[in-house]
């Protein structure tokens, strides 16, 4: 009997370099739309992604998806003054 066992590491899926190419221009796009929250929502920290995988998963990010789908894009308060209505 074997007190020890290894389990082997899960490999990553490899990311491709489109994917993550996608992830950053979408982020530039929720910015110039006036989304402030982008940045505050992708780390604790507001830190930005630093590994193509966190850039690859950024557009389809579930409080990103909802904070669209409730506001149909960035919230309004979000907006800076010259773009309110």
């Amino acid at each position: 009997m074997k007190l020890f066992t290894r389990k082997p590491k899960p490999t990553p899926t490899p990311v491709s370099a489109q994917d993550a190419i996608v992830g950053m221009a979408t982020f530039v796009a929720d910015r110039t739309a006036g989304d402030f929250l982008a940045v505050e929502m992708l780390g604790p920290l507001g830190e930005l992604p630093f590994t193509a995988e966190q850039w690859a998963a950024y557009p389809t990010d579930p409080e990103r998806l909802a904070r669209i789908a409730h506001f149909g894009g960035p919230s309004p308060l979000d907006l800076p003054d010259e773009v309110r209505p």
